[in-house]
């Protein structure tokens, strides 16, 4: 995801930019209205040097939503118009090429000065005018403080890399088999509108990558006891490329009986719109073995098949990506 730096408010770029003005001071001019139309002529020049670009590359930093992963641009929808966000930002642009030709034009007519008063009362006109067009945009920034707190938030997921998102009632060892098979501690990112978390590993082999997206407390119950913003979050995991890995506990040790695994497992397949691998897991704590699949985290058993399968299917996903991009 984009690293947006921190927006400032109005007045912090007002402030910053008076403040480096003041600092301005020429040595030594043989006349001293020729010194005070230079030191005029530099602080107004500081100033737009100071606001301007700032508020470019701030506009610059914020992502165009049309050319964001669909994942993305669904959980940034969910909170924020997408009709505000673009008129903000075109505000913020706005805003820095009117200081430009603010600035020129004052220093134009500085330059033209007769005396000393007239480049010092040009100044303060033009300190006016710059405050009052920066504070203009106040609402756009404080917005774009909001977006950018909530953009830095969202979880860092490799939208380009082949995923595997682990499914399944709690207790049935989702995070286990996300530790065993990426042999390290996953990354840990909230996810928006819930208070749980992902944990995110990734498995590699030569040039191979796949990434597995853990959803504890996520993708672990019915939808029907979630809120509209929990299900519209959720339904957001359908625009990552790759499958869903179901674990279901036939050991009887997780506390949910086989049918409700099985409902969570029909619901599953139906709303993410993916393929759905089943995985049973806790082979070792179970006398029968039920599914295609079957591991343990705790032994290891039939890890090493689940790896190899994943990494099988990410090759063939890069190898296709790849097909795609030398057509284009």
């Amino acid at each position: 995801m984009v690293n947006i730096k921190t927006v400032l408010t109005a007045q912090e770029i007002i402030d910053k930019a008076f403040l480096r003005a003041s600092r301005i001071e020429e040595p030594y001019f043989p006349k001293k209205v020729d010194k005070i139309k230079r030191e005029v002529m530099d602080r107004i020049s500081t100033i737009e040097a100071t606001s301007a670009p700032y508020l470019r590359k701030l506009v610059r930093q914020f992502p165009t939503l049309e050319r964001l992963h669909p994942f993305y641009r669904d959980l940034i929808s969910l909170v924020f118009s997408v009709d505000r966000y673009k008129v903000s930002l075109a505000g913020i642009d706005w805003c820095a090429q009117r200081i430009e030709e603010l600035s020129s034009h004052y220093i134009r007519m500085v330059k033209r000065a007769t005396d000393a008063g007239e480049a010092l009362t040009l100044m303060k006109g033009f300190y006016g005018r710059f405050a009052s067009l920066v504070r203009s945009q106040q609402q756009n920034l404080a917005f774009l403080i909001e977006c950018r707190n909530y953009i830095r938030s969202l979880p860092d997921i490799d939208t380009e890399c082949f995923t595997a998102i682990v499914a399944g009632m709690p207790n049935v060892g989702k995070s286990s088999l996300v530790s065993a098979l990426t042999r390290a501690r996953p990354r840990v990112a909230p996810y928006p509108f819930t208070t749980q978390e992902v944990h995110i590993g990734f498995l590699t082999r030569d040039w191979v990558r796949v990434q597995l997206v853990d959803t504890p407390g996520i993708l672990d119950r019915p939808m029907e006891e979630r809120n509209e913003m929990e299900r519209k979050a959720v339904l957001a995991l359908r625009d990552i490329d790759g499958i869903v890995l179901f674990l279901i506990d036939h050991s009887g040790t997780s506390g949910y009986t086989v049918e409700q695994q099985e409902g969570l497992y029909r619901e599953l397949s139906d709303i993410l719109g993916k393929e759905v691998i089943r995985v049973q897991s806790k082979c070792d704590l179970s006398s029968e073995r039920r599914e295609r699949i079957c591991i343990s985290a705790t032994t290891g058993y039939g890890l090493e098949e689940l790896r190899g399968l994943l990494l099988e299917r990410g090759e063939l996903f890069a190898r296709q990506r790849a097909d795609q991009a030398a057509r284009a």
